[in-house]
């Protein structure tokens, strides 16, 4: 056979070879590319409890609504120094580090007892302080702030801590009690002071919040900072209402209606955000999601409203 027909054909071989593992580490690249900037599905917990079988009356308006939005990356906390934010309360023993679940905790401790606490999450930046006594001990209070002063308390002193963030624009008080008031043992131990947030007037659900436990006498006795920080990432398309409102009727929406909810109506639709509750590598993302929120009538009569949460990116 001819020599020169034969190396011919070799480099042939050759060429096609090399043509095929370009095409491959090519594939691979723009593989790993894709998914290292996919964005992953949103963890929304679905309810526990059997949703109704109903028809949704829908009176909200779904013209003029965003057909893309904004998602934000959580960004990583870098060289925070927590010791700082522990002595705002007063500690300033040697933290503890946890390397299962990458926490670091302060303790105090007086006669013996656990008095103080400060845990701090590396991962996320989420920490959170507690008076353990007068938290969990004190069964006795006898100078429980109102709603409204607990509410001035809590925010005067985000604010005079550095601790306040101008976009936590919502707030609700809700009691820690004991007992009951029909049995005449109903007691308020301390008040929990919510502030929500918002990015661009669209309120985040999930787990984002700043909680502050006001106690006996207006005594600051738990501070829960239960968010995570972020930048904006890039706008992307997302899917219309009308779709997200059928996987609210097929019941694979997060829906806290009430389970003996007989007939409900769904009045407002709009664009909101959902922090998951994971850690930045698990959820990276801020994504946003549609809410449907509307009244519910129940068995026995009672108008309940209700919110039925939908990814917006598929």
């Amino acid at each position: 056979m001819n020599l020169k027909y034969i190396t011919t054909r070799r480099n042939i071989k050759i060429y096609l070879l090399s043509f095929l593992i370009i095409l491959i580490i090519f594939a691979v690249s723009y593989i790993l590319y894709i998914n290292s900037n996919k964005i992953p599905a949103l963890n929304i917990p679905m309810p526990g409890q059997e949703m109704p079988q109903i028809d949704y009356k829908v009176t909200a308006k779904f013209e003029n609504l965003p057909t893309e939005a904004m998602v934000y990356k959580f960004k990583k906390p870098q060289n925070v120094d927590f010791y700082s934010i522990a002595k705002k309360f007063g500690l300033s023993g040697k933290a503890q580090y946890d390397s299962e679940t990458k926490t670091y905790k302060i303790k105090e401790e007086v006669d013996g007892k656990l008095k103080y606490s400060f845990t701090y999450e590396a991962e996320t930046g989420r920490w959170e302080y507690i008076d353990e006594e007068e938290m969990y001990l004190n069964d006795n209070p006898t100078n429980i702030p109102s709603d409204e002063e607990a509410k001035r308390i809590a925010t005067e002193f985000l604010k005079k801590e550095g601790l306040f963030s101008e976009r936590f624009t919502y707030c609700t008080v809700v009691p820690a009690s004991s007992g009951d008031k029909l049995t005449n043992d109903y007691k308020v131990h301390y008040k929990d002071v919510y502030f929500y947030p918002s990015i661009n007037g669209k309120p985040i659900y999930g787990v984002s919040r700043i909680v502050i436990s006001v106690g006996d006498n207006g005594k600051i006795i738990g501070v829960l900072k239960w968010y995570k920080d972020f930048e904006e990432y890039k706008k992307v398309k997302i899917i219309p209402a009308e779709k997200a409102l059928e996987r609210v009727k097929r019941r694979q929406a997060s829906n806290n209606i009430n389970p003996r909810a007989k007939s409900a109506t769904i009045n407002k639709v709009f664009l909101a955000y959902w922090e998951d509750a994971g850690t930045i590598e698990e959820q990276p993302y801020l994504q946003p999601v549609w809410v449907f929120a509307g009244e519910a009538v129940t068995e026995d009569g009672k108008y309940e409203s209700f919110d039925a949460v939908v990814p917006a990116i598929e």
